[in-house]
C-alpha cells in the first residue's frame, strides 16, 4: 500500500533515456518495462526538455507525472486519484534537489546508476515529510488562518517556477483566494467572502503549504474576563436566549488553550455557530493564533 501521495515509483533519466536512479517504496519497476514506450509517446520530446512544467499523462494504464530540467527527466508513477496538484510540487522539489546535489555528476559523458544511489535516503525523508504535511492538512477544519511567507514564495517562485505552476493548477480562481491570505482572516471567512466552497479554499491552501510558502494557525478563542462592564456590554449586543446559552457554556473554554473548534465540540455545537455567535461579541473576544506544524494535529 502507497501513502497519502499514492507514489509507486520515482525515476530520473538522461534525455538519452539513460537510467540514473530509481526509487519504490513496494522495491518494484514497472517503469523499466514501460520506459522506451513512454519516451516514445511524448510527443516532440526533443523539445521538451527545457520545458519546466509538470505533464502528466496516462500511458498503458498508468498515471504518469514527469518534468524535464537540466537534460534529465524526473518522473512519477502514481496510483489512480493520486493528488496530483501537490504531487507536482514534490516532484519539483526533488527534482531541485538531485540537481543541487548532483549537477557535476550529470555532465559527465558516463553516468552509473549506482553514483545515485545514496538519494534513496533523501527521497524517502522527502515523502515522508509531505505525508505529514497531507495528514494535518486533510484533518483541518475551514477556521484556521494562513499566512503568507512572501520571501519564501518569491523564492519558490524564481527557482521552481511556483507561481506559473500555481497559476496553470488553479488559474484565476486560485489568484482571487492568494490575493485574499493576509494572515488574519480564516479559511471559513474567505469562503463567505470570495463565494468560493471552503473545500475549495482548502485544496489551494494545503497546496500553497507543501510549497513551503504558508503557514496555518488555528483560532483559538480569549474572551474577556467576565466583570459587571462584560454583562452591560451583553445587555448591549442582545443576544437571542439560545445564543447566551451557548456562550455561557463556551466561557469557561476560550481561554486561548482550545481552538475554535474543539470548544464547539466540547459544548455541542457545530464551531460555525459558535464563531456566529462569537463573533457578535466584537472586541469583547479575540483570537490567538496557535501555529499548526507537521507533528500537531488539530
Amino acid at each position: 500500500m502507497t501513502g497519502r501521495l499514492r507514489v509507486n515509483e520515482f525515476m530520473i533519466i538522461t534525455s538519452g533515456g539513460i537510467p540514473l536512479f530509481h526509487y519504490s517504496p513496494h522495491e518494484t519497476r514497472k517503469l523499466d518495462s514501460l520506459l522506451s514506450g513512454f519516451l516514445s509517446a511524448i510527443s516532440s520530446f526533443a523539445t521538451e526538455f527545457g520545458e519546466r512544467s509538470v505533464q502528466s499523462l496516462s500511458f498503458e494504464g498508468s498515471e504518469i507525472l514527469y518534468q524535464t530540467e537540466s537534460e534529465a527527466l524526473f518522473i512519477f508513477l502514481v496510483e489512480s486519484g493520486a493528488p496530483e496538484r501537490v504531487l507536482r510540487a514534490v516532484l519539483r522539489d526533488l527534482s531541485h534537489r538531485f540537481l543541487t546535489r548532483y549537477g557535476r555528476e550529470l555532465k559527465k559523458d558516463i553516468h552509473v546508476e549506482d553514483a545515485f544511489e545514496d538519494f534513496g535516503q533523501e527521497v524517502k525523508r522527502s515523502f515522508s515529510f509531505y505525508e505529514g504535511i497531507l495528514l494535518v492538512t486533510s484533518s483541518l477544519s475551514s477556521f484556521v488562518v494562513p499566512r503568507l511567507d512572501q520571501l519564501a514564495f518569491d523564492a519558490a517562485s524564481d527557482s521552481m517556477g511556483l507561481l506559473d505552476q500555481f497559476h496553470r493548477d488553479f488559474g484565476g480562481f486560485g489568484n482571487r483566494i492568494l490575493e485574499s491570505i493576509d494572515g488574519k482572516i480564516s479559511i471559513y471567512e474567505m469562503s463567505q467572502t470570495l463565494g468560493f466552497e471552503a473545500e475549495q479554499i482548502s485544496e489551494v491552501i494545503e497546496y500553497l503549504t507543501i510549497w513551503g510558502v504558508v503557514g496555518i494557525s488555528k483560532m483559538c478563542p480569549v474572551l474577556q474576563e467576565e466583570d459587571a462592564r462584560f454583562d452591560i456590554y451583553l445587555d448591549l449586543v442582545g443576544l437571542p436566549s439560545k445564543d447566551n446559552q451557548i456562550l455561557n457554556r463556551a466561557k469557561p473554554l476560550c481561554t486561548g488553550s482550545k481552538s475554535v473548534v474543539e470548544v464547539s465540540e466540547k459544548i455541542g455545537v457545530t464551531a460555525e455557530k459558535l464563531f456566529e455567535v462569537l463573533g457578535r461579541l466584537g472586541n469583547a473576544v479575540s483570537w490567538k493564533l496557535v501555529e499548526v506544524t507537521v507533528a500537531q494535529d488539530q
